[in-house]
């Protein structure tokens, strides 16, 4: 592979990143792009060789290559701060299938146009006119230096309809996105619908044996555990220990208590205390009788 086909490789490439961009973005972004180029190569055609001039005084390069850096700057300054700046920060609708279509057709000649731009600067400043092999022998690149006038003039002849036709897309769109203005009669007819009230169920005496709850129904009181008295020991023999968790209720066994003296003659059994006229406890040393 020759050093010229290579860079006609190189250029076909650089060609070619400028599609899908241009595909996401949409035309009408694309066009400003397109006058951001425009604007850069104008500045390079007028002030290229005075700002050449004062930049190969002041960093002593040649008047030629200073005025190929100040063209180049130009150009990409315009393209890239005016047009991809100025087209991110405006709002427009998003674009339909054929606007990414035609911002692809728009952004790859942008792509033309920029490489067209760099060549000729190279051409007239670099090269000084002069003939030279990357022209000669380069094809893609001999194609986008000369061609230049004819991709302008197409852009002149084109451009307009391509403007008329985004800015129709363009409102078009913006009027589906609008809601359609209600007037006074559509709301006049809407009404909130109002919720039936439940059916009126017939009157029950009894309670419904079904309960609907999670948990079973309980009875109000439950009935009281029987009361069973643990047997005593037998005196011979070792004690017993029954399982008390496998009774109810478990009540020790107690002693029986010892009868309390009755009483005789009207005398307290206790202080022998006359006792005739007291009912409940001795008058005298307070037992109860």
């Amino acid at each position: 592979m020759t050093l010229y086909l290579a860079l006609d490789v190189l250029l076909l490439v650089l060609l070619a990143l400028f599609v899908p961009v241009g595909f996401w973005r949409g035309a009408a972004r694309e066009l400003v792009v397109t006058l951001g180029i425009l604007l850069g190569f104008a500045l390079g055609e007028f002030w290229a060789q005075p700002w050449g001039l004062d930049l190969a005084e002041r960093t002593g390069l040649g008047e030629g290559a200073a005025s190929f850096l100040a063209a180049v700057l130009a150009l990409v300054a315009c393209t890239f701060l005016i047009g991809y700046g100025v087209s991110s920060v405006i709002l427009t609708p998003q674009p339909g299938m054929l606007g990414r279509l035609l911002g692809a057709v728009i952004a790859l000649a942008n792509g033309m146009l920029v490489l067209g731009f760099a060549l000729r600067a190279i051409r007239l400043y670099l090269l000084g006119g002069a003939p030279s092999g990357l022209f000669e022998q380069a094809i893609v690149a001999r194609l986008l230096s000369e061609s230049m006038p004819w991709v302008l003039l197409a852009g002149a002849l084109l451009g307009l309809p391509l403007i008329v036709l985004a800015a129709v897309l363009g409102a078009r769109a913006v009027e589906e996105e609008v809601e359609p203005v209600r007037r006074e009669q559509d709301f006049a007819l809407q009404h909130t619908p109002t919720r039936p009230l439940p059916p009126r169920l017939p009157f029950v005496r009894h309670q419904s044996e079904v309960a609907y709850k999670t948990e079973p129904a309980r009875p109000a009181e439950e009935p009281t555990r029987p009361l069973r008295a643990a047997p005593a020991a037998p005196e011979s023999g070792g004690s017993r220990r029954d399982d008390i968790a496998e009774q109810e209720t478990a009540v020790l066994a107690r002693p029986a208590a010892e009868t309390a003296p009755r009483p005789v003659d009207n005398r307290c059994p206790y202080c022998h205390a006359d006792i005739s006229d007291a009912k409940v406890f001795c008058p005298r040393c307070g037992r109860v009788l």
